[in-house]
């Protein structure tokens, strides 16, 4: 298993965690997802044959675009 954060800072509101969460949990081989509102962050649970572009791709679609890996 391995996790990945990423910094959004367009989170804003329960919308936003909402609607990040849906779309990344959707990725296959995604195990869980935490999306901080305070914080901005997202944490993300996967299996091996998860890419970090697949995640950023998923955020992409959910509607924001800057998104940074962060440690």
């Amino acid at each position: 298993m391995t996790t990945e954060r990423f910094q959004v800072p367009a989170i804003s509101c329960q919308h936003c965690v909402n609607a990040i969460t849906k779309e990344v949990a959707a990725v296959p081989g995604v195990q869980k997802v935490t999306v901080a509102l305070d914080s901005k962050l997202v944490t993300v649970e996967h299996g091996p044959e998860v890419s970090t572009g697949a995640i950023v791709a998923a955020i992409n679609e959910a509607g924001y675009d800057e998104v940074t890996q962060a440690q």
